[in-house]
């Protein structure tokens, strides 16, 4: 069996382990050798030398036949590209002449896991499952690490992890209804539910969405989890960058649901999740995909240091999850620190945990009674920084579900000043938003015509 699945922790140490190498040559080959295959600009960056000293070794190698040049074939993203392989004597060449067979990280570290995971591949085999599918699910086991050896090793956990198999996002095609599951293979669901309540409680790296009854899978080192992460957390640095440099910026605004669509178009376009296709009959992800890239979204933000209050309006702002039950609430639960993968996944709720928000309020004062706005304890103006709105503290929205209504309310009044018309002059035709007080081309005043408008329409 072979894979070129890696943690990230065995993919650091290889990566920290080939820096220390002097030789260039042997950095080259102990990358191929301990990665796998790569790609010309992947071995630049790994190897942390420049492209001409990369390309001066890859040409020695190829003259030794150290290593050789073919098509390698990525079966997730169902592409084949050109890549750098070590032979068999590039192997040899790094035998003990160079450092001794413990070197081998990653090959020593695998085969170690596989053989503690030999039960699981027996199972797999007895029950006729495809060589391939093995090679798929031991690929995933190993970026769960030795978290995963702790779960109690049995048929059910192998049949539960073959089902998650069965209904990840990237095997949409051998996608399996559990009832179904569970009569072919005579489980009980109660036993595949305990075994999923398990593996994701024990925080092994996998999301998990629902829609509807239906149940989908991936996980974070996968390529829909890495793709998906990376989108994420460039918007983030993008939006704080864009921050510091603009003095006019007083908050960390960003639109959770615009953000979340952009990025779902982006995975639509990579064909990595899918719209709904009525005509053929094809049932879309995008809508709870998008929800949990919203909860993926703030998560990260709390961990690149974005104020809370910052990161509780955003969530008050949801459209989306405003319709998950308990949705928002979650999103407040995950800002206040909740690991519960409850509150990380987009799942049934209902039993959610209250939010500290809820319980007590002790860094807020409550939320602007204009537009929702969470308004600090320690904030003393009575006055709110997004919709100018002086308040008296007595007036403040207290509980978290008016202030989502709030949010929501003035949001869309936001989005309708943002909206372009033409400049009611009728020998102007500038483009203007409604907000304006007065066109910027032919200074006429926008408020008196919205005025006129709303006096005609009531009289007819």
């Amino acid at each position: 069996m072979s894979t070129w699945s890696i943690s990230k922790k065995t993919k650091n140490k290889i990566l920290v382990e080939a820096k220390k190498l002097d030789k260039y040559d042997v950095r080259i080959l102990y990358l191929l050798r301990n990665l796998g295959p790569l790609r010309f600009t992947t071995l630049i960056d790994y190897s942390g030398l420049s492209r001409s000293t990369v390309s001066k070794y890859l040409k020695y190698h190829l003259s030794q036949n150290n290593i050789e040049k073919k098509i390698f074939k990525n079966i997730s993203r169902n592409t084949q590209e050109q890549r750098y392989f070590v032979t068999e004597l590039g192997i040899e060449k790094l035998g003990e002449d160079y450092y001794g067979k413990s070197d081998i990280i990653y090959f020593n570290e695998l085969n170690d896991f596989i053989s503690k995971i030999s039960g699981l591949i027996d199972f797999y085999k007895e029950i006729g499952v495809a060589d391939s599918i093995v090679d798929h699910i031991v690929g995933t086991i190993s970026k769960m690490g030795d978290n995963y050896l702790l779960i109690d090793q049995n048929r059910d956990l192998y049949l539960t992890l073959f089902y998650i198999y069965h209904n990840s996002v990237l095997t949409r095609d051998f996608k399996f209804e559990i009832i179904e599951f569970c009569k072919l293979y005579n489980v009980k669901k109660i036993r595949i539910d305990f075994y999923i309540d398990k593996i994701m409680s024990d925080k092994l790296g996998f999301y998990m969405f629902t829609r509807g009854e239906d149940i989908f899978f991936f996980h974070e080192e996968d390529i829909l989890g890495t793709i998906t992460n990376r989108f994420i957390r460039d918007k983030l640095i993008k939006k704080m960058i864009e921050i510091n440099l603009n003095i006019d910026k007083k908050s960390f605004d960003l639109d959770l649901n615009k953000a979340a669509e952009e990025i779902a178009e982006n995975l639509i376009v990579m064909e990595l999740i899918w719209e709904a296709n009525e005509e053929i009959g094809i049932r879309g992800i995008r809508e709870p995909f998008e929800m949990l890239i919203e909860k993926i979204f703030i998560k990260t933000a709390l961990e690149l240091g974005i104020p809370k209050p910052s990161l509780w309006d955003m969530a008050l702002q949801s459209e989306k999850l405003s319709k998950a039950e308990g949705g928002i609430k979650s999103l407040i639960n995950i800002i206040e620190g909740s690991v519960r993968y409850e509150d990380l996944n987009l799942v049934s709720i209902s039993e959610s945990e209250e939010t500290i928000l809820d319980q007590n309020l002790e860094k807020i004062q409550g939320f602007c009674p204009k537009c929702g706005k969470t308004i600090l304890k320690k904030d003393l103006s009575n006055f709110c920084h997004r919709c100018a709105n002086k308040f008296d503290e007595n007036n403040l929205i207290k509980k978290v579900d008016e202030a989502i209504e709030k949010s929501m309310k003035y949001k869309k009044e936001i989005l309708q000043m943002e909206i372009l018309i033409e400049c009611p002059n009728p020998n102007c035709h500038y483009n203007v938003k409604s907000g304006w007080d007065v066109c910027p081309e032919c200074l006429t005043s926008l408020k008196e015509s919205e005025s006129k408008k709303v006096n005609i329409e009531k009289i007819t």
